[in-house]
């Protein structure tokens, strides 16, 4: 028996700002068996392969962060309300819990999964600052959403056009402390940066991997990484892994 089921999505309402967006589904036996960290594998209109997707849940309800790579992606982005797809999951694994603050670290779709964690540990009574961040004013739009998770939000845009000038791993070093842990979701040198910055102080510190996967389940074996403890395949040992197992590039 598999912990993992196919569950009907019906699209209540979203949100589009040219190539991102968020859409938000009903979907009560999906939301209620997710964990932060944990994946679904969704349709995507037209498409044979469906899509992975790291969501967030509020309120009872799955948010799905999109950026429009491809064809697949524009379809869901495309989807009208009231629209109803399937998805495979949950998939993967979740974040561990910290033993005290935890400093959340996200940038593009990243903020779904971060999100989610967020408001999970502020619910358990844990201290949560969480840092994001954008390319400019245009992906606004996250910043209420963010506002939901209940932790201590720092906004960063590379141009200063909405919150703080820069990248939030530039700030990170500072707001560490002893007994923090670290978690980072999105582009790969936000990863990196955020580890390292942990590592630097010891602190135990979680990202989470993306890879091109078609099936989720560990059956198609197209998502392989390799850590420093051998080669794993994303979808049934991840997508959440210390951060000291990951190889990434050496600082110039």
């Amino acid at each position: 028996m598999t912990a993992w089921d196919d569950h009907w999505m019906r699209l209540v309402s979203k949100e589009v700002h040219g190539e991102r967006g968020v859409l938000v589904f009903e979907a009560p036996t999906l939301a209620e068996a997710l964990e932060p960290g944990q994946f679904l594998n969704l349709e995507a209109p037209g498409r044979l392969l469906r899509r992975p997707m790291a969501p967030a849940v509020v309120a009872g309800r799955v948010l799905v962060f999109v950026r429009a790579r491809g064809v697949g992606t524009r379809s869901l982005l495309g989807l009208p309300v009231g629209a109803s797809l399937r998805a495979l999951g949950p998939l993967g694994n979740a974040f561990p819990l910290p033993a005290g603050r935890a400093v959340l670290v996200s940038g593009g779709t990243g903020v779904g999964p971060m999100l989610f964690l967020a408001r999970r540990l502020a619910a358990l009574g844990h201290e949560v600052v969480l840092f994001h961040g954008a390319r400019d004013a245009s992906e606004g739009f996250l910043l209420p959403f963010l506002r939901r998770s209940a932790a201590e939000v720092r906004f960063f845009t590379e141009d200063g056009s909405l919150g703080e000038r820069g990248f939030p791993t530039e700030l990170l070093p500072f707001a560490l402390r002893p007994g923090d842990t670290v978690y980072a979701v999105g582009p790969e040198p936000l990863m990196e940066k955020a580890a390292r910055a942990a590592q630097a102080m010891a602190l135990p510190a979680y990202v989470s991997l993306e890879a091109p996967m078609a099936c989720g389940v560990g059956s198609c074996l197209s998502c392989r990484v390799e850590l420093r403890s051998g080669p794993v395949h994303v979808c049934k040992a991840g997508p959440v892994f210390p951060a000291e197992e990951v190889f990434f590039a050496e600082p110039a």
